[in-house]
């Protein structure tokens, strides 16, 4: 078995990190019907996943704040 540093556990490092990703999506944009990318939490604390991890603003201005939830935005399947 081929050994990294003094510990296996390095070759492991941020497996486990994987489900915390957060993963993109597109959502429509309610003021203008622009498809916008946005960052999703997969799995995160009670109450948060599905919502937004950062904030992100469409051209028109509209402003999708972090922590709002993907749901309450026509998604792109």
């Amino acid at each position: 078995m081929r050994r990294f540093g003094g510990n296996n556990m390095e070759l492991l490092d941020g497996c486990h990190e994987g489900k915390h990703t957060p993963r993109l999506s597109e959502v429509k944009c309610p003021q203008c019907g622009r498809w916008v990318e946005v960052f999703v939490l997969m799995d995160g604390p009670a109450g948060r996943t599905g919502t937004l991890y950062t904030s992100e603003k469409c051209e028109c201005g509209f402003v999708f704040p972090e922590g709002s939830f993907e749901s309450e935005y026509e998604r792109d399947l």
